[in-house]
């Protein structure tokens, strides 16, 4: 029976007294040596069977450690039996919990002729604790049980490397095959029994493709080649990219006893890894670099340093007109325009030259080790193989034109955000000059250069509408062709500054637009020209005055505006015919269906619409069916330059004669003079407006 000292030392612990009845019980029942121990590996309790093998009555072996009081077992491996054991009431019942009480049993040599078995598992109820059997076997019991443990964990080791995904080669610390599975032998080549007593490096071929070296690596290189580009060559030749681990086992002293070798082909993650680095840097669409990579290598270049005399250039490409194709044809048409331009291009530049799609219609060229005037020269064959270009898709055929826009990179560049703000903005100037143009920005005096002021008058605009400091100006529209005609007149803005001097439109609109502030711009224009006619409303009803009012591309496609023209056109009862709104012919056309749904709810109310500088867009004669519109103000453009260029005057007479078989008006736009206000009545245009009839002048005196 157990004696005092071991119950004592339980009654100190966390056992309740039912759980030392059982305990005891337990111990006791046993016919092998049984002892309970702590964390700290202190024996809690000790049945008689331990007495009997270690020589130690319970009252001695009680509160000291086990390793203590049985030397054999001091060192690291009882430490880590004991140490799994505790453990594993903590654990979530996995797989690796299980395999790790499963080895807690372990053979331990006492003298010559005498062993221990010993095993430990953990108490359940109680965390902290564990039961340690430990039972005594003679030398040759030993050696069966040590052979039968021996054979049965190679086994099991050899079942499961056979069914593993990954190639495994078991390597002995001379550097010779063990074994192989089956992964290994259809990646080398070579079956296991071809393998078995061979040196590694006989049938594991590996080489370093970073190395200039062209002769296979040997062992100690294999062994400290992880992290390296390898590839394996194959047995018949085959060569395939490969990722390897190698494990080293060693003795309880520290020996190298064998190698676990794991290698894998990676020559699907390789594919993978190299699809996903393309798509990180090109454009699916067009398969040229994308904005991120273009960046990227610009960022790079500009790391550089840049010799003196010497340069590079970047040009920015914007396709004009694209939405057209994508709002007829669809975004497939769309892909297929921006693919055929791509190929396009890339026949104008060189190969040292990088192209990219920076993203919707636009396009990036980064012209290395190139001046100014060869930059200019290959951007004007884009800009004129574009222009020749001509799109087909279906039944459907649209002629092309691009803005380009150019910088050039050179000691006193800043950055990259610099570069493509001046490149973008070049692009904006090349586009408002009409389309189809090259500027090159001139941080001196170029209208990209003036751009990068208008973030200025964004304060400016805002301050003006929220101080009341805009003014209406108008501008008579002449009948020529027509006696007594009733009288037109285009209302313009203009901004007051903080002195009370005037600023012509050109110097604000562009920011306004540019910063989406047209609207609010517009609504005051309109608020205000309302109010002029309802304080001076006998006088505007007599003279039976038509008022044009400029409307821009974003207050188009606002409801807000459209409802707010609507609201004014009830509460002040403007008679219908009074109000006519511009629209530009690239406004309407680039948001279609919007403007198309503007312009016919104003018209039910008795607005009419005119087509501002119609004739600059390529397509103008193909959208004027679909656009509700009176008047045709045919782009100023043509009409100064008409006297000199027989052109310019075979495109007014063309717009007139179109317009007047499609029952409407047309203006002319600046008329400077008396000779082309003749040949305008020559032709039959119906109105004309411009310096050459008269000067604009404040709206004040239109009522005096």
């Amino acid at each position: 029976m157990q004696g005092k000292g071991s119950i004592e030392a339980l009654q100190v612990g966390v056992f309740s007294q039912s759980d030392l009845v059982q305990l005891q019980e337990v111990i006791e029942a046993c016919d092998v040596g049984l002892c309970l121990i702590n964390t700290e590996r202190r024996v809690v309790a000790w049945n008689r069977h331990l007495a009997d093998i270690t020589g130690m009555m319970d009252q001695e072996a009680i509160t000291r450690p086990l390793d203590e009081l049985i030397p054999q077992l001091a060192g690291p491996r009882f430490s880590k039996m004991v140490l799994t054991a505790v453990k594993a009431p903590q654990s979530d019942g996995s797989l690796q919990a299980y395999f790790s009480l499963s080895c807690s049993r372990h053979l331990f040599n006492i003298d010559e002729e005498r062993f221990i078995r010993v095993s430990v598992k953990p108490l359940m109820m109680h965390p902290g604790y564990c039961l340690v059997q430990i039972s005594e076997i003679d030398t040759m019991r030993a050696q069966q049980e040590q052979l039968t443990a021996s054979s049965v964990a190679e086994q099991r080791t050899r079942a499961m490397l056979s069914s593993v995904e990954d190639a495994v080669i078991l390597i002995d610390a001379n550097g010779r095959v063990e074994f192989s599975n089956l992964a290994a032998e259809g990646m080398t080549g070579y079956h296991n029994r071809q393998m078995v007593g061979r040196r590694l490096t006989e049938v594991y071929r590996l080489f370093d493709e970073s190395s200039s070296d062209k002769n296979p690596l040997g062992l100690e290189q294999i062994i400290d080649s992880e992290g390296k580009q390898l590839v394996l060559k194959h047995r018949e030749g085959l060569s395939l990219p490969v990722q390897q681990t190698i494990t080293s086992l060693k003795d309880e002293a520290g020996n190298l006893e064998s190698m676990v070798l794991v290698f894998k082909d990676t020559s699907q993650s390789r594919k993978l890894a190299a699809q996903l680095s393309w798509q990180s840097s090109h454009d699916p669409v067009t398969r040229l670099y994308n904005r991120t990579e273009f960046d990227r290598q610009l960022a790079t270049l500009l790391e550089q340093p840049v010799v003196k005399g010497s340069g590079h250039c970047l040009l920015y490409l914007d396709i004009d007109r694209f939405k057209i194709v994508n709002d007829n044809c669809g975004h497939a048409a769309g892909d297929e325009l921006l693919r055929q331009l791509a190929s396009l291009i890339k026949r104008s530049i060189r190969n040292s030259d990088l192209l990219a799609r920076m993203g919707g219609d636009e396009f990036g060229i980064l012209l290395t080790q190139c001046s100014v005037a060869a930059a200019e020269r290959i951007a004007d064959s884009i800009r004129r193989s574009i222009q020749g270009f001509r799109f087909v898709y279906g039944d459907k055929s649209f002629s092309q034109s691009v803005s380009v826009g150019m910088v050039a990179i050179d000691d006193q560049s800043k950055d990259l955000q610099q570069i493509l703000s001046f490149a973008d903005s070049a692009c904006f100037s090349a586009k408002e000059e009409g389309r189809n143009k090259i500027h090159i920005y001139d941080p001196l005096g170029s209208s990209a250069a003036k751009r990068h002021g208008e973030a200025k008058w964004v304060t400016q605009i805002r301050s003006a509408l929220d101080e009341d400091r805009f003014t209406l100006y108008v501008q008579p529209i002449k009948s020529i062709n027509r006696e007594n005609a009733a009288e037109h007149v285009e209302v313009l803005i203009r901004m007051l500054d903080e002195s009370g001097e005037l600023i012509l439109p050109g110097a604000f609109i562009p920011a306004a637009e540019r910063f989406d502030l047209m609207p609010r711009v517009d609504r005051w224009v309109i608020d205000r020209l309302m109010r002029y006619i309802e304080d001076h409303r006998e006088v505007c009803l007599a003279a039976e005055r038509r008022y044009f009012v400029n409307l821009s591309g974003q207050s188009l496609c606002d409801e807000d505006v459209l409802n707010m023209i609507l609201d004014c056109i009830k509460r002040y009862a403007i008679p219908k015919g009074m109000l006519c709104f511009e629209v530009t012919e690239t406004a309407a056309i680039s948001n279609l269906t919007s403007a198309e749904h503007f312009m016919r709810t104003l018209q039910r109310f008795g607005c009419e619409f005119a087509l501002d500088d119609f004739g600059s867009g390529l397509s103008s004669f193909g959208y004027l069916k679909h656009l509700p519109v009176e008047y045709l103000k045919i782009d100023g453009a043509f009409v100064k330059e008409m006297l000199d260029n027989l052109i310019d005057d075979s495109m007014v007479d063309a717009i007139n004669r179109i317009g007047h078989i499609m029952g409407l008006e047309t203006i002319a736009e600046f008329v400077e003079n008396k000779r082309v206000l003749h040949r305008l009545e020559d032709i039959g245009i119906d109105y004309a407006q411009g310096y050459g009839i008269c000067r604009p002048y404040p709206i004040e005196q239109l009522f005096e």
